[in-house]
């Protein structure tokens, strides 16, 4: 029996992987709000980001080519976000943000497409779902973050809020959030042409990917054979 004959394994190695960068995203979320609330303060957004970001390369071992591109970003990323906050180098910390950007952006397209090539609807097929979809809310959590680094006028919030002295990471992701599922709570604004397109661009995706998504989980089950 050659290599390509063991598909049961094949199928348990990628849930494995979707689980694992599923996993790391749902710590993403929790991590920091929950320490602030049971030990008053959180540690830095890079800590469980890193996590992610080793995640993400870790969900991509399908070919060595993949493999390849990911482990060079997520690298890049972790060495330049780790000089930029030990150092406190700005340039470094860019430079981290958008090595972590692309490589969550290619981990989120490589799982879309192997969503595309599956024949039938399994736990891999759902859970891999639900990580591209987080991802795309992640990717523009840092695009907007990266946004306010080079313009710090790109967003406000309403009179009655202020922004978190410390680290405003949480805010902008929770915005990411709020703008992919069109909730529109209104909290915080965008300001200049990019931030409001981007807004704009994301509510778009989000609701495109949903129906796609869907609606080929859908076709997927009705093209099964009936027992």
């Amino acid at each position: 029996m050659s290599q390509f004959d063991a598909p049961t394994n094949a199928s348990v190695s990628r849930w494995g992987r979707h689980t694992t960068l599923l996993a790391a995203i749902i710590l993403l979320f929790t991590a920091l709000p929950v320490a602030q609330l049971v030990f008053g303060t959180s540690p830095r957004f890079i800590l469980p980001l890193t996590l992610v970001l080793i995640a993400a390369v870790y969900s991509s071992v399908e070919n060595r080519r993949t493999l390849a591109i990911a482990a060079v970003l997520g690298v890049v990323a972790v060495v330049c976000n780790s000089i930029g906050y030990v150092a406190g180098h700005d340039t470094a910390r860019l430079a981290g943000s958008v090595a972590g950007l692309v490589l969550l952006t290619f981990t989120a397209a490589q799982l879309f497409a192997s969503l595309l090539r599956e024949r039938e609807v399994s736990t891999d097929t759902i859970v891999g779902g639900i990580c591209v979809y987080l991802l795309l809310g992640l990717c523009f959590a840092i695009s907007f973050m990266l946004i306010a680094e080079l313009a710090p006028t790109a967003f406000s919030l309403a009179a009655e809020l202020q922004w978190d002295a410390g680290d405003r990471k949480l805010d902008f992701l929770y915005f990411s959030f709020v703008t992919l599922t069109t909730l529109g709570y209104g909290d915080i604004a965008p300001h200049g042409d990019l931030a409001q397109m981007l807004c704009v661009a994301e509510a778009l995706i989000g609701q495109l990917y949903l129906a796609v998504f869907v609606a080929r989980l859908v076709a997927q089950h009705l093209a099964r054979p009936s027992k």
